[in-house]
């Protein structure tokens, strides 16, 4: 009967990780395809998070420790452990807080709201921030173009808004620019404050 369960509990994980690897294609090749896929489905908040967010934020934070701990001469564990820790909470709060921020600014726009939609506005967009992470994470002498590719962040955000009932063009831009900036912009704000409050008990 254990081995039963552990096989069965192995072939869901390997399932999950094969399902996020073809999203994470998918949002890279055809995008605008994908995101006609993700507009029809039915997944709960958490489903999202657990199958595709945590993992990918996951693998951001062992980057993030294992690259410092290889671009520093001596291992400092405690300091790496310490970034790993900031990144994570970062990315993790940052996507609901940037959900909350923005369903509510739609609301006082009296924009027409699905909260599911809007959480996959967040929720999918973000993976190019962890990408961009992880690499940056592991070859810190690539963090220029970073910025770049985050470009293709605010290309996922205006195909993704494509899939709501938006009523006019001039509402499509102004949504993707907020989308944009919120979702770029609330993780890092979190990892400073976090920096800052670090920098003060000590």
């Amino acid at each position: 009967m254990t081995n039963s369960k552990t096989n069965k509990g192995t072939i869901s994980l390997m399932g999950m990780y094969r399902n996020l690897i073809t999203r994470l294609k998918a949002l890279i090749i055809t995008p605008r395809k994908e995101w006609e896929v993700i507009g029809r489905e039915k997944m709960s908040f958490n489903e999202i998070l657990g199958q595709f967010n945590l993992p990918l934020i996951g693998f951001y934070t062992a980057a993030v420790f294992v690259g410092y701990l290889l671009s520093q001469n001596g291992l400092n564990f405690e300091i790496a452990l310490k970034k790993a820790v900031f990144t994570f909470s970062s990315y993790f709060f940052g996507l609901y807080i940037a959900y909350y921020i923005l369903l509510k600014v739609m609301e006082l726009f009296r924009q027409e709201v699905d909260k599911g939609m809007v959480f996959k506005l967040v929720a999918y967009p973000s993976v190019v921030m962890y990408l961009v992470g992880i690499v940056s994470a592991l070859f810190p002498e690539t963090f220029f173009i970073g910025y770049v590719i985050n470009l293709y962040l605010v290309y996922l955000v205006w195909l993704g808004i494509g899939q709501t009932p938006t009523s006019t063009k001039e509402a499509h831009v102004w949504q993707t620019v907020l989308f944009s900036f919120v979702i770029l912009t609330i993780p890092m704000l979190i990892e400073k404050l976090f920096v800052y409050i670090s920098e003060l008990s000590l």
